[in-house]
């Protein structure tokens, strides 16, 4: 078939259409610009009455376009538990749309009970809450549990792995599903997210409980969080939803006494704030979250825009392999990261167990960068909440040193900045001491490392759930978020290098010993080592401080031993034999087998 071309059109008719498809293209740019206009009026402005409010707009124009998730995140290291429990707080009274909550421990104390009640009241106004609690270890209540279950319409809340499908199971019950179902009651979520509207998230080592926002009368836990907001959260969320839709995370209406309570319809309503019994000591923050003058100070000037940021999460379930053993998605991530370290890396970690395959690890780094330099922050044996796992670095310590070459601090329980880190410590002493009165044996308020956070090289910063130990790189499922900008890295590496200097850590030291007598004890050492009872009772290594008025000079120089006094191995202790320094010399023999699970 033969085609045809159209008759050129006359100059007049020519002129007569383009002034009539300039009409219809500037019709179409206005009601274009209109409808855009709509649109953007119709977009509900998040956060409109917080400082953050510029920031969660930016993030929100980001996410909304699909770009580039890991570019644009604006961050905030949370160091200070005061802090921590500010930036909580005033993002849900701010939240409009919806709050995403995992974490392992949820307990029914202040801060557990001041922060519920401020979920319950986001609920009211109609932002849709959602919580994922561990089981294991979190507040196990059946009728609180049937309170919360029907608080609220916009408030759901699952439980992980609760065992035989109840919130508070039986002794038996326990024992049965710890040998029917050993691996399964053993893997546990130990994820920590709080994400708001999508835009702004909180993710880090901190659990809901008083010993993590500086509110005990006891051990506090010096930790750290990172707030984020941009475009990565949306990705958080995301992880959020794989657990939240996991089989294994049980409605609280689903539990078969928590229903049973519902079914009888006995069960007390917290209705108002003050049924929530939060003891006054929430009462500072719950004034200055709401303060825009003191948010900005404390929180909104201190983000940084950050180069770059990734999320790591493991997926629910961890892996199933057998033997409390497999690696997983985070480990593996992590790993990699780790083997592209080149000159010095900064770990803190408040439980310091090297499998086999780490330690593997670390010897192939050093052989790969012999001038890598590996610095370690920890607990001290007086500053641990884990006596368990602190026995079993205790017995790897002569490893850590002598294969690995690791430079390793412990923090004290009463580091000498304790003010700059617990501002309020005074006046939790003076109610430690009147509870004292009632309970001799309860101990006075205390520091303790729970921080999991690495620096690679300044350039890359860590900062998350996961711990230096075998449950963390086998067993829990764990997040966090890796960021690629300098500033963050050196902001990281000064506050984990300031734990580590001669005021709020021992340095832990090779024993000095006479007539090459360190070799023979580490060559016993590592015979017991590899048998399944260690009842050795010399170590290679000691805790040492620095003697005032001297220098500080690392391990290995000529003058440590004269300006560094050995202080044995459990500084921190109690006067005479403690029973628990009893029980971490017991652990140490008998308890290799448990390292898996640590």
């Amino acid at each position: 078939m033969r085609s045809t071309s159209p008759a050129p059109a006359s100059s007049h008719g020519r002129t007569r259409k383009s002034g009539a498809n300039a009409i219809v293209r500037l019709f179409l740019a206005e009601l274009l610009a209109g409808a855009a206009c709509v649109a953007e009026s119709a977009t509900p402005v998040l956060f409109g009455a917080s400082p953050f409010r510029e920031s969660v707009a930016q993030a929100h124009r980001v996410i909304r376009t699909g770009g580039d998730t890991s570019a644009g995140n604006r961050v905030l290291i949370l160091d200070s538990g005061d802090d921590a429990l500010l930036a909580r707080v005033h993002l849900i009274r701010n939240a409009t749309r919806s709050i995403e909550i995992q974490t392992f421990i949820w307990s029914n104390d202040e801060v557990g009970r001041f922060l519920m009640c401020e979920l319950i009241q986001a609920a009211r106004r109609g932002v849709k809450v959602r919580i994922i609690v561990d089981h294991f270890v979190s507040y196990k209540d059946p009728e609180i549990t049937a309170f919360l279950a029907t608080a609220h319409p916009n408030l759901e809340l699952k439980h992980y792995r609760p065992t035989a499908d109840m919130i508070q199971p039986a002794k038996h019950q326990v024992i049965l599903n710890t040998i029917t179902r050993f691996r399964d009651i053993n893997q546990r979520m130990h994820n920590k997210i709080m994400a708001f509207d999508g835009v702004a998230a909180i993710t880090g080592g901190r659990n809901i409980e008083n010993t993590y926002y500086n509110r005990s009368t006891g051990m506090t836990f010096k930790d750290r969080d990172v707030l984020v907001i941009g475009a990565i959260v949306p990705n958080m969320v995301k992880s959020f939803d794989r657990f939240w839709g996991y089989k294994h995370s049980v409605p609280s209406d689903q539990l078969k006494d928590v229903a049973g309570v519902l079914e009888r319809g006995t069960f007390k309503r917290y209705d108002r704030p003050a049924d929530f019994d939060t003891g006054g000591i929430c009462d500072d923050v719950g004034r200055d979250a709401d303060s825009a003058g003191i948010v900005r100070r404390r929180l909104v000037d201190g983000m940084i825009p950050a180069r770059r940021v990734s999320f790591l999460s493991d997926k629910p379930g961890k892996n199933r392999s057998l033997w409390l053993r497999g690696s997983s998605t985070m480990t593996d991530a992590l790993r990699k990261i780790m083997e592209s370290a080149r000159s010095d890396i900064l770990i803190q970690s408040p439980y310091f167990v090297l499998s086999s395959s780490t330690r593997r690890l670390f010897k192939h780094m050093r052989r790969d960068s012999p001038s890598l330099r590996v610095t370690v922050c920890t607990n001290s044996f007086g500053s641990t909440d884990n006596t368990v796992a602190y026995s079993a670095c205790y017995k790897l310590r002569s490893v850590y040193l002598e294969e690995l070459d690791l430079n390793i601090h412990e923090y004290k329980p009463l580091p000498g900045d304790l003010l700059r880190v617990w501002p309020a410590y005074p006046d939790f002493l003076r109610k430690a001491e009147q509870a004292q009165n009632k309970d001799p044996d309860a101990r006075l308020p205390f520091l303790c490392i729970h921080a999991k956070s690495f620096v690679i090289d300044d350039r890359l910063a860590f900062i998350g759930s996961y711990n230096l130990d075998p449950r963390s790189q086998n067993l829990n499922t764990e997040v966090g978020l890796l960021i690629e900008d300098a500033k963050v890295a050196r902001l990281l590496r000064d506050e984990i290098k300031r734990d580590t200097n001669r005021d709020n850590s021992w340095v832990i030291a090779k024993n000095p010993m006479p007539l090459a007598l360190d070799k023979i004890n580490a060559l016993v050492e590592g015979t017991m080592r590899l048998s399944p009872i260690d009842v050795w009772p010399i170590r290679n290594s000691s805790s040492f401080e620095l003697i005032p008025g001297k220098e500080p000079v690392p391990p290995g120089h000529p003058d440590f031993y004269s300006n560094h006094r050995n202080m044995g191995s459990f500084p921190g202790a109690d006067d005479g034999i403690s029973k628990k320094e009893i029980m971490t010399r017991i652990y140490k023999a008998v308890g290799g087998a448990a390292v898996p699970l640590l």
